[in-house]
């Protein structure tokens, strides 16, 4: 049982490109066995354990607990940051399709007030030509 995790784990170390995070197999073994039980001891040393590992202080477990806490606060922080920064992409792309979406919105309204001006224009002539023609033809009573 434990012998196949342990070559597991031997064989992934030794895959590791980073020299200084190759374990030793005393370290691969402590991890396999699950490190030191309640009784103080590690499974298949038993007493004798203390004359292969030092076992830690109750200061040096809680400050490693501390650090996992932290390291874990951390994670989830970096997490949030990563959604935060896809959302803030998600805005921006929307942002960009809007700023898209009015500035053809200002060219067909540059192009509407082109065109209305051109109405405006040709009414204003139309009406000054039937001015002329009322002038020219007054109405008979």
């Amino acid at each position: 049982m434990f012998q196949d995790e342990f070559q597991k784990k031997k064989a992934a170390n030794l895959q590791c490109e980073n020299e200084t995070q190759n374990k030793s197999e005393d370290e691969l073994f402590f991890e396999v066995v699950g490190g030191w039980n309640e009784k103080g001891r590690i499974f298949a040393l038993g007493a004798a354990a203390h004359s292969y590992y030092d076992r830690p202080t109750y200061e040096e477990k809680n400050d490693k607990k501390s650090r996992r806490d932290y390291i874990k606060t951390f994670e989830t922080q970096f997490k949030e940051l990563d959604q935060t920064k896809q959302e803030l992409g998600e805005k921006k792309q929307g942002l960009v399709e809007t700023k898209t979406n009015l500035f053809r919105t200002q060219q067909v309204l540059i192009e509407s007030k082109r065109t209305l001006t051109e109405t405006i224009e040709s009414f204003m002539t139309f009406k000054q030509q039937v001015e002329k023609f009322m002038q020219a033809n007054p109405p008979r009573s």
